[in-house]
């Protein structure tokens, strides 16, 4: 049982790109030259996806799924505060994948209506 208020929000503009984007960024073929326009339209998505997945997280959590969503904004947040080192554009745009993917999940996971009892 969880206690999760239904919220209604607009959905984001396409997660399915979005973990589309990720999927090309950690395949290990792509060419490290492409990772670097990657990274952008990861950062895009990000800016994109953050604060919609904030929006569904009350002031202060109240279930488990809120908890986590709101330890992989945190994560989200401080991966975009980051430039990528010298050399290191792949692995830059390997990080925000995975947390681009981690903050879709949870956005799914917390848009849902909640389970009747």
């Amino acid at each position: 049982m969880t206690d999760r208020p239904a919220v209604t929000v607009e959905p984001p503009p396409d997660l399915a790109v979005m973990r589309e984007t990720a999927a090309i960024a950690l395949d290990e073929d792509t060419h490290p030259q492409d990772q670097v326009a990657l990274a952008e339209m990861l950062r895009g998505h990000l800016h994109q996806l953050v604060p919609q997945l904030a929006e569904l997280i009350p002031g202060r959590p109240t279930v488990v799924e809120q908890y986590c969503a709101l330890a992989c904004l945190g994560e989200a947040r401080r991966k975009l505060s980051q430039e990528a080192a010298p050399g290191g554009e792949v692995a830059h745009a390997r990080r925000l994948a995975r947390v681009l993917v981690a903050l879709a999940t949870h956005w799914e996971t917390l848009s849902q209506p909640p389970a009747a009892p």
